[in-house]
C-alpha cells in the first residue's frame, strides 16, 4: 500500500479503523493481536515522524515523502512493516521500518548472532530481520537496480524501551549495522532523526511508484559471484562424476541451442527430466547446473531460479548457500514452487469477497479459473508471469503437486484451484529443468508423475521433454547402487534368501557377534549394523562421530511429534519427550528419550546442516529426523529406529496403523485404521504399507557409508539379519 507521509499521518489520525481493514485486506492476516498491534506501533510511528525534531527533515517528512505499508517483496511471501521511499543527495534511497510492538523486559540475547531470547522462546532478532529484507531489496529488486538505489534498514520498538538484551553480544555488530530505536525520548530527539538525516531526506515520487511495481530480478554480477563460489575446485561440494557429467553435458546442449544459437529468434521452451534414485546426484546437478549458467556470460539476461518443493528443502538450500557464500542476500536465488501460482492466497481472498466464497473455488476446473482470471485482467503475481524466467531448476521435483487428483487438494500454501505447480513452471518459464525421483514422493499431495510432465511439455512447448537418466548411478551409500536394489528388495517383502543374494553384491559377512554388540555387516563399500537396545546402538554412532563423520538419528513417523510447539524441547522431563522407548539391559528395565528434529520457526536447517546456534551442533544424536526433513540431504552415517509401524511376522511385512503418524497421508492411515478394526487388510491397507515402505527407502538412502539399525522386534530385526547375511 502506498501512500505520502501526510496521507498516512491523517489516516492514522482521523480513519485507523479503516486503514487497519485495508491492511488486513492486503496481507490476508485478520487476527486480533494483529490488529492490535497495528494500531499501537503505527499509531505510534505517526506520532514520532510528527515530532519536532524531524521538522528540519520538512522535504520528507513535512511533505510528498512516500511510504508503503506492508509492502511484499517481489517474488516473494515476506512482508515489510513499512518502507520509506524517496532520496538523500539526489540518490534515490529506501528505509525499511520493522516495527516490534513487543514487551522486551526480561528478553536476554541470543547464544548466536541473529537470535534473541524472548519470553523463553528463541526468535529472529529484529535487526536480522530486517537485514533480510535489505540484502534481498539491493540483489533482487528491480526498482533498486533500475535507479541505483540506496536501501537501508532499522527497527522501532513501538512499546517497551530496553533495548540491551538486543546490542549486547553476539549481536552488538548487528545492532549497529541495522540499528534499533525507541519511543525513548532520546531516540525521538536525536537518534532516530539523525539517522534519517543521513539516508532520507528528500521525496521522489518516480523511484517511489517504481519501488511499489517492483519485480523480482537477478543481479546477474550478485549472482555470478554466487555461481563462481559453487564453481570453485578449492571448495565446491558440487563436483560432477560419471553419468552425472553425462546428464549435465545433456542438459547444457539443450541451453545452447535454446539460448545460444539463432540469437534473433525468440528461444523455444523446452523441458528437462532428470530422473534417478536417491543418492544418484540429482542435487548436486541441480547445484552445478545452476552455478554454469549464472557465469555464462552468453547467456541472455533474464532470472536462473533454483526452485524448492517443501520448507525443510527451501530453508536448507537457503542457508547452505548462504554458508557456501557468506552473503545472506544468497537466498534470494531460491524460490518456492509455490510462487509460480498466478496468485496467491490473499489475492484469491479479496476476490472471494466480491464474487462469493466459492468463485474459483473448482480445483476439476482450474484451466476454465485461469482462463477466467486471464478474462478479467487479474495481473499474475511477480515470477509467475508467462515465461518471466530464464531458467527455473526444480530439485527434489517429486513433491510437487498436482491439484487435478483429489489428493493433491488442500491448504498447502497456494491457490490449487489454479492448477498443477509443475505446470505454472513450466509456463513461467523459458526452460524447465525437474530433477526426481518417483519414489520419494511418499506424501499424498506430492503425486506429479513423470507422464504429467510429458503432458504439460506437449501442450507449452509443441514437444516432448529431453529426458536423461541416471539410473545406476550412486554416490551415496557408498556407492553401491546394489545396496539401493537390496533396499528396495527388503521393503518389497521379498524373500530372505533372495535378499541375502542381492546383498552379497555389496557385503561379505563377519563372524556372528552378540545381540547387544551389534551384528556388522562389513563390506569394502557399505556397511549395516544391527543393535537390538538403543545403548550399543547410540555409542556406534557416537565412536562415528568422535572420527569425525557426520552423523544423525532418524526415524520413520511412527511416534506423535509432542513437542513441536515447545519452545524449548531439550529442558523437557525425559518423560515429556517424543520418543519414550522402554528395553532391557542386563535384565533391568530402563527407557531411551529423544525429541523429534527442533526446527524453531521452521528452519530445518538447524536440525539438517546443523546451524551453529542448535544443540545438534553441539551434539548431533541428541535429536530424531523424520523421512520429510531429511529427503534430499545426506550424511556420512546414520541410526534408524525402525520401531513398532512395520513389523515382519512369518512370510510379508505387517503394517500397524496405530503406529503411523505421518500426517501428510493420514486419509490413508485413518481408512486403513478402519479396516482394521474391521478384520480386514484391504486397499488401503496396502496403500498405507506402500508409503510406509517409501518412508523407510527414504531413510535406508540418507548415508554415505553406513547405517546402524536399532530393531527392538526380535522377529523383524532376525528377518533384516537374513536378508542381509
Amino acid at each position: 500500500m502506498l501512500t505520502t507521509v501526510d496521507s498516512f499521518r491523517r489516516r492514522v489520525a482521523r480513519d485507523m479503523p479503516a486503514l487497519v481493514s485495508d491492511l488486513q485486506q492486503l496481507t490476508g492476516r485478520y487476527g486480533e493481536a494483529e490488529a492490535d498491534a497495528w494500531r499501537n506501533s503505527l499509531g505510534k510511528m505517526s506520532r514520532v515522524f510528527q515530532a519536532d525534531s524531524f521538522k528540519p527533515l520538512h522535504l520528507y517528512f513535512g511533505s510528498k515523502g512516500h511510504l508503503a505499508l506492508e509492502y511484499q517483496l517481489p517474488a516473494s511471501s515476506s512482508w515489510c512493516d513499512v518502507v520509506l521511499l524517496g532520496a538523500h543527495k539526489s540518490k534515490p534511497a529506501a528505509v525499511i521500518v520493522e516495527l516490534k510492538d513487543w514487551q522486551t523486559r526480561g528478553d536476554q540475547p541470543g547464544h548466536y548472532e541473529g537470535l534473541v531470547l524472548r519470553q523463553g522462546s528463541l526468535e529472529l532478532h529484529p535487526s536480522d530481520q530486517v537485514r533480510g529484507y535489505t540484502e534481498y531489496c539491493r540483489r533482487f529488486h528491480s526498482a533498486v537496480q533500475d535507479h541505483a538505489a540506496d536501501v537501508h534498514g532499522c527497527v522501532l520498538f513501538t512499546r517497551d524501551q530496553w533495548t540491551s538484551a538486543y546490542t549486547s553480544e553476539p549481536n552488538a555488530r548487528l545492532a549497529r549495522d541495522y540499528p534499533l530505536f525507541t519511543m525513548a525520548d532520546e531516540d525521538v530527539e536525536e537518534a532516530f532523526p539523525e539517522y534519517f538525516r543521513q539516508r532520507l531526506t528528500e521525496s521522489h515520487e518516480s523511484f517511489a511508484r517504481s519501488f511499489e511495481h517492483g519485480k523480482y530480478r537477478q543481479k546477474r554480477g550478485f549472482v555470478a559471484q554466487i555461481g563462481e563460489q559453487l564453481l570453485d575446485p578449492a571448495t565446491s561440494p558440487f563436483e560432477l562424476l560419471d553419468g552425472q557429467r553425462k546428464a549435465f553435458a545433456e542438459c547444457n546442449g539443450l541451453i545452447g541451442e535454446a539460448f545460444h544459437r539463432g540469437r534473433k529468434k525468440t528461444p523455444q521452451k523446452r523441458v528437462v527430466i532428470v530422473k534417478g534414485p536417491p543418492g544418484s546426484g540429482k542435487s548436486v546437478i541441480a547445484a552445478r547446473l545452476w552455478a554454469t549458467l549464472v557465469t555464462d556470460p552468453k547467456l541472455p539476461e533474464g532470472d536462473v531460479v533454483l526452485a524448492t518443493t517443501s520448507a525443510s528443502q527451501n530453508r536448507n538450500w537457503s542457508w547452505l548457500i548462504e554458508k557456501a557464500t557468506k552473503d545472506k542476500g544468497a537466498r534470494g536465488v531460491v524460490q518456492k514452487a509455490t510462487g509460480y501460482t498466478p496468485i496467491d492466497t490473499q489475492t484469491l481472498g479479496k476476490l472471494r469477497k466480491k464474487r462469493g466464497k466459492a468463485w474459483l473455488g473448482d480445483a476439476a476446473k482450474w484451466r476454465a479459473n485461469v482462463k477466467t482470471l486471464r478474462a478479467l485482467g487479474v495481473p499474475f503475481r511477480d515470477g509467475s508471469e508467462d515465461s518471466t524466467h530464464l531458467v527455473s531448476i526444480v530439485d527434489e521435483a517429486h513433491a510437487l503437486i498436482n491439484p487435478e487428483h483429489k489428493e493433491g487438494r488442500g491448504q498447502y500454501g497456494f491457490v490449487v484451484t489454479l492448477g498443477p505447480q509443475a505446470y505454472h513452471v513450466i509456463r513461467s518459464s523459458m526452460l524447465s529443468v525437474f530433477l526426481l525421483d518417483p519414489l520419494q514422493g511418499f506424501r499424498s499431495r506430492e503425486n506429479t508423475t513423470i507422464e504429467d510432465l510429458r503432458t504439460w511439455s506437449r501442450e507449452l512447448c509443441g514437444e516432448d521433454p529431453l529426458e536423461v537418466s541416471l539410473e545406476g548411478m550412486q554416490f551415496r551409500c557408498a556407492g553401491s547402487a546394489e545396496y539401493v536394489r537390496w533396499v528396495e528388495s527388503l521393503l518389497a517383502g521379498a524373500p530372505t534368501a533372495e535378499n541375502a543374494n542381492l546383498a552379497r553384491s555389496w557385503h561379505s559377512a563377519t563372524p556372528r557377534a552378540r545381540a547387544n554388540e551389534g551384528k556388522r555387516a562389513k563390506s569394502g563399500r557399505m556397511e549395516v549394523t544391527l543393535f537390538d537396545e538403543p545403548e550399543s546402538w547410540e555409542a556406534s554412532l557416537r565412536a562415528r562421530v568422535r572420527e569425525g563423520s557426520s552423523v544423525r538419528l532418524l526415524s520413520s513417523y511412527s511416534r506423535p511429534w509432542k513437542t513441536k510447539d515447545a519452545n524449548s524441547p531439550h529442558d523437557l522431563e525425559a518423560s515429556e519427550m517424543d520418543f519414550r522407548e522402554r528395553y532391557k539391559r542386563d535384565g533391568k528395565s530402563r527407557f531411551w528419550s529423544r525429541i523429534w528434529n527442533y526446527v524453531p520457526k521452521g528452519d530445518y536447517s538447524w536440525f539438517v546442516a546443523s546451524h551453529p546456534a542448535s544443540q545438534v551442533a553441539q551434539d548431533p544424536l541428541c535429536e530424531v529426523g523424520c523421512p520429510y526433513v531429511v529427503r534430499g540431504f545426506d550424511f556420512d552415517y546414520v541410526g534408524i529406529a525402525w520401531l513398532d509401524d512395520l513389523v515382519w511376522r512369518r512370510d510379508r511385512w505387517v503394517v500397524n496403523p496405530a503406529k503411523v503418524h505421518e500426517t501428510g497421508f493420514s486419509a490413508v492411515t485413518n481408512a486403513a485404521q478402519r479396516e482394521a478394526r474391521r478384520g480386514v487388510e484391504g486397499e488401503k491397507t496396502a496403500e498405507l504399507m506402500e508409503r510406509v515402505g517409501q518412508a523407510y527407502r527414504i531413510l535406508f538412502t540418507r548415508a554415505l557409508k553406513g547405517v546402524a539399525l536399532w530393531i527392538p522386534d526380535a522377529e523383524t530385526r532376525e528377518h533384516v539379519r537374513s536378508s542381509i547375511a
